[in-house]
């Protein structure tokens, strides 16, 4: 089923919403109102509720646009990448910085991990060139799947969100996560 086009006039507003939902989520946390984030974007409560229902789907579209901007350009270098554990890492860890630095918006998301998921799971191809380059090279368990990853990275990064850890931490779990895919001392994985 085909999207209808957004004006430019809806992309301008649904963009200052999402700018205002992003700014106050920051400093109010989950208890930003919606109309007070319709009132920072300059546009009445109605034509925030024309583009977001409800408060989760804003937050979601807030989650989205920074995931786009901060994450995919790292998830593209797996493609350039003859390291892709080294890039993983660093998605893994871009992400646990996204969600512990932003309590508020992480809060009014919903569910967090499914939102993730399904986010990362867009990069279904790249994922998948990159499982299978370490996999040849020896450096990923062979049963893997590329649609495996999204899902694994979502329930980590989550969890590692609702413990209080500083940086060096999270990335040495993050760490030992990724050397855990690694084929070395692995049993097989059970069918889906």
């Amino acid at each position: 089923m085909a999207t209808k086009p957004v004006r430019a006039d809806a992309f301008t507003s649904i963009s200052r919403i999402v700018e205002a939902a992003r700014r106050l989520f920051a400093v109010e946390g989950a208890s930003a109102t919606l109309a007070h984030i319709a009132r920072e974007a300059g546009v009445g409560v109605a034509t925030l509720y024309r583009h977001f229902p409800n408060r989760e789907a804003l937050a979601r579209a807030v989650y989205e646009r920074i995931l786009t901007t901060d994450v995919l350009p790292l998830l593209a270098e797996l493609d350039n990448d003859a390291l892709p554990r080294t890039v993983l890492l660093d998605v893994a860890e871009r992400m646990a910085d996204i969600v512990q630095g932003e309590p508020g918006l992480a809060a009014s998301v919903g569910n967090l991990t499914e939102v993730t998921a399904e986010f990362l799971a867009q990069s279904d191809q790249i994922f998948g060139h990159a499982v299978v380059r370490a996999q040849t090279a020896g450096n990923l368990r062979p049963d893997l799947e590329p649609r495996d990853v999204p899902y694994v990275f979502a329930m980590v990064i989550t969890a590692l969100s609702a413990v209080e850890l500083d940086r060096p931490a999270r990335r040495r779990y993050l760490s030992f996560l990724l050397d855990a895919l690694n084929p070395a001392q692995a049993t097989s994985l059970p069918p889906r």
